[in-house]
């Protein structure tokens, strides 16, 4: 009850003055000098030239497993290994078109554009203002964003990342080997059904965005009069993603940039080197009969490339109101001055986790950033979050790798010990690199583990 009076008192006119606050009108826009921008290859790339420092490859032990074939006993001896691998890619912008990924600006974000100019025209004489000129967020009246204030806004975007499909690239060998029926029906879903919000059928696979925007504001607009008794929103329409993205292309990419890596990390050698150490165990006398086993290489996912795990455009109401309409049942936290959801590196606090919106108090985009990335990734990886649109994923937290402006060639666990350029587009990107363990094969019964750690590179 109390909740419900808090958010009536407070929904309208906080939801308007956000939205004027949120729509500035750009004077200087043919000013806005673009940052480090990348292309699907660039961002293949740019990943693939980190696996050698963030994969952080290494072997756990061997797995005793049994097999009964009703008239044999095989006993298999097979690695269990950990490793760490690309899944996630976060975008901070100012503003939609601005990613700096530029296939993805061209589609999603100018979508999501449109979306948020028809919102602009529609929620603010409900809530007893004027239409406005366009419904952005982070751009300033001025040139230098960041100069001249010190509440900064960003959209924040989250997709699988292409790279995760590396463990269907590689065979039990290390060589590179592609079953395009894998990649339809497994859980990449790449031609699969996913969810978008709630968990449903992906939706409008034939929408070009229009019937989006109209549906869209047509739930948006009560949303915003009375947050508190909003639905789950309409299904982005995922098709219009997917015709941008050729799996056959991207695959190439892939393995195209493997190929300048062969020196920093072979996984032929690896593979080999695996083999031999389970041999070994297997010859001091712990069983014998099927001998080793090694059916993969890398552990399985449940990534599905390109798929939009978050999007703050289609979370509008929540990505730019404040408490409490935003993150309420944080309040404990929120109201805490000794919290520990601080965002920051070398004991400076850049930012708080909650609540989970896109305005952050500090004058530096570069910090900005990665803290308003961080808080749709939390977003993302919080199962207990119901209402905005959003895919959970436990793979939506690891390590950290910087993309643009500045890429990095490693990974780091906070994401803000990442370079922090001031970059005049306003756009930043980062990889999420989630630690993945795994057997090396699920054939029979798990009856023994003897522990070896063996780590490469």
């Amino acid at each position: 009850m109390l909740e419900k009076t808090v958010l009536c008192r407070w929904s309208r006119s906080l939801a308007l003055a956000l939205l004027l606050i949120a729509s500035v009108t750009v004077r200087a826009a043919t000013e806005i000098k673009v940052g480090d921008t990348y292309t699907t290859a660039g961002l293949i790339g740019r990943t693939i030239q980190a696996l050698p420092a963030c994969l952080r490859y290494c072997l756990l032990g061997i797995e005793i497993r049994v097999r009964y074939t009703g008239f044999t006993l095989e006993v298999f001896y097979v690695p269990r290994v950990e490793h760490y691998l690309s899944s996630l890619h976060v975008m901070a912008s100012d503003r939609f078109p601005l990613e700096p990924y530029l296939e993805w600006s061209k589609t999603v974000g100018a979508l999501q554009k449109s979306l948020l100019d028809r919102l602009a025209q529609v929620v603010p004489p409900l809530l007893g203002g004027q239409p406005l000129v366009e419904s952005s967020g982070g751009q300033t009246r001025y040139g230098n964003y960041g100069h001249h204030q010190s509440t900064n806004f960003k959209e924040v975007e989250l997709f699988g990342h292409p790279v995760a499909l590396l463990p269907m690239l590689l065979d039990s060998t290390g060589h590179y080997s592609f079953t395009p029926a894998y990649a339809s029906g497994g859980g990449y879903g790449y031609d699969g059904n996913g969810g978008y919000g709630d968990g449903a059928s992906s939706g409008g696979s034939g929408d070009s965005g229009g019937g989006f925007i109209g549906s869209w504001t047509s739930w948006a607009s009560p949303c915003f009069t009375h947050p508190n008794q909003c639905p789950m929103g309409p299904l982005f329409p995922i098709g219009i993603i997917r015709q941008f993205y050729p799996l056959t292309e991207v695959i190439n990419q892939i393995t195209s940039a493997l190929d300048s890596i062969k020196g920093a990390l072979n996984f032929i050698e690896m593979a080999k080197t695996l083999r031999e150490i389970a041999h070994n165990v297997g010859n001091q006398g712990y069983g014998a009969g099927g001998g080793v086993q090694i059916d993969r290489l890398l552990c399985r996912n449940t990534v599905r490339i390109f798929y939009p795990y978050y999007l703050s455009g289609p979370d509008a109401l929540f990505w730019r109101s404040g408490f409490p309409i935003t993150d309420l049942d944080h309040a404990t936290t929120l109201l805490n001055p000794f919290s520990t959801d601080r965002i920051g590196a070398l004991g400076e606090t850049w930012g708080h986790l909650y609540p989970r919106h896109g305005f952050l108090n500090n004058d530096h985009p570069g910090r900005v950033a990665p803290t308003l990335a961080y808080r749709g990734a939390h977003l993302v990886a919080d199962s207990s979050v119901k209402l905005r649109p959003k895919f959970t994923s436990d793979e939506a937290k690891g390590h950290w790798q910087s993309l643009s402006p500045v890429p990095t060639p490693y990974c780091t666990a906070n994401i803000a010990d990442l370079p922090t350029p001031m970059d005049e587009g306003g756009g930043y990107a980062y990889n999420i690199w989630p630690r993945y363990e795994c057997p090396l094969s699920d054939i029979g019964v798990l009856v023994m583990f003897i522990p070896f750690r063996y780590c490469f590179g």
